[in-house]
Parts: C-alpha cells; structure tokens; sequence
C-alpha cells in the first residue's frame, strides 16, 4: 500500500513539475485568464455606475460572482484531460495501460496536481484583482461555505466524468478538436462563467437544469451568495450526486466497451 501511495505522489510530482516546464507558456495562459477577469469585472463595474443593482443582483454580489467563477474555473473546469482524446487515437495511452497503476487514478492523480497548480495561481490573481478594484465582497456563513466547497467538490468530479467521457470519443473518432471547442464555447454560457444564467428567460433556465452544465459553476455560486437556500441547495446537491452516478455509469459503459474495440486493433 505504502509503495502504491508513493507511486501516486511521485505521478503527482511529475505532473507538476511538467506543467511548468515551459514557463512562457503558463506565463501567457495566467495572463489570458487575469485579463478575462478583469475585462468582467471592469464591464460590470461600468454596469452598475449610477445604480445598485442590475439585472435581480447588487453590485456586491455581481462582484463576488465574477470573483468566484474565477475561482471555480480553476477548481472544477480547469482540466488536464482535453487532449485525452487524442492520446487514445494515436494510441500513447497503451503506456499507461501497461503500467502496473490504474489507469484511471493515473488520470485522475494528474487532474488533480493541475487543478491544484491552477488554483494556487487563479488565488494569487484574485489578489491582485481584489487590490486593484478595493470591492465589497459578499462572504457567506461557515456552514454554507463548507456546502459550497462540497457542491465545488462534486462539480470537479462531474467535470472529470464528462472530459473522460470526451476522451472516449478517441476510441472511435480522430475528429476530437471539434466537438470538444464547440462544448467548451457551449460550456461558456451554459456553466454561468460568461454571466449569471439567471439572466436568461426563466424557461430557458429550466432547460438548463435539466442538463449538468450550471452544475459545473453556477449552482455554486448561487449557494455562496445565497440565492439558494433550503429547497434549492438539498436539489443541487442531490442532482449533483445524480449525476455523477448517472455519468459514471455511463463511461464505465463506454469505456469498456472502447477497450474491446482499442484490443482488437492491437493497439
């Protein structure tokens, strides 16, 4: 047990130090996601000059929310399984399933090491962000912070279902890039990260809930400034617990049945 542990912490290492070997790269990456802030925060900042509220939020909880969407792209959309896809079709994940470690804690060990990587930077970035707009910040009681980081917990778990799911796509189909920009663009609006989807017609709201997406960022959010209390929160967390059941068993599905078809090519 002790020697498997040390696997996964050397994987998880190696995955850090990996996703800095090119400094320039992540210099550039962080700078896109600061100046995707800023620009939000600067735009709602204009939105609100002269008035309190807009559009059902006050300037507070406007502000909190793009500070948090910020956050929670680093925790639960942030991934390092995009290419994940591409690694199955040209056949480089046989290396891991060799490799005497599951493949899916292989995976999921790297995941976690690049969401971790990304969340230390996206906090430093709020700093800077927060001392450069002095805002006033909405902060919730602890027991609802705690249900907000377990909803963020679970929506990294449904974000890594969904990206493994994609990957699968891989088993069949070299054409991965395309379906994966348009989900992501897809993503962007129907996860809240854009703006808040409650500025959408209620009967498109309702749509949305049907799906997992607003699961990914948005319920989050709602919980955090309490806009969802009671009813709300025992929904999102139960939905949330669906899904990813429903995923999982999903891939699980998929997954194994991709692994016949990778064999019987002799991958």
């Amino acid at each position: 047990m002790h020697q498997q542990w040390q696997k996964y912490w050397q994987l998880f290492l190696v995955t850090w130090q990996n996703g800095l070997a090119y400094p320039i790269s992540v210099l550039f990456w962080r700078l896109r996601q600061f100046l995707s802030t800023f620009m939000s925060l600067t735009i709602w900042t204009v939105v609100f000059t002269g008035q309190q509220q807009a559009f059902g939020y006050q300037q507070s909880q406007m502000i909190t929310y793009i500070f948090l969407t910020g956050i929670l792209q680093g925790i639960i959309i942030a991934t390092i399984l995009s290419s994940l896809s591409d690694d199955i079709y040209s056949g480089k994940i046989s290396y891991q399933l060799i490799q005497p470690i599951n493949v899916l804690a292989f995976l999921g060990v790297q995941d976690l090491s690049d969401k971790i990587r990304n969340i230390g930077f996206t906090l430093f970035e709020s700093i800077i962000l927060f001392l450069i707009f002095r805002p006033v910040l909405v902060l919730p009681a602890l027991p609802i912070l705690l249900i907000f980081l377990l909803t963020a917990l679970l929506g990294a778990l449904l974000m890594f279902l969904i990206m493994l799911l994609f990957g699968t796509i891989g088993f069949w189909s070299p054409e991965t890039w395309g379906p994966r920009f348009l989900f992501y663009m897809f993503l962007d609006f129907t996860a809240g990260k854009l703006f808040p989807l409650s500025i959408f017609p209620q009967w498109l709201q309702n749509v949305l809930f049907y799906t997992p997406f607003p699961y990914l960022s948005y319920a989050q959010t709602q919980i955090f400034l309490g806009r969802f209390v009671g009813e709300d929160i025992t929904k999102t967390v139960f939905n949330l617990f669906l899904w990813v059941i429903v995923l999982g068993v999903l891939f699980h599905f998929v997954w194994n049945k991709g692994l016949k078809e990778y064999g019987a090519l002799g991958h």
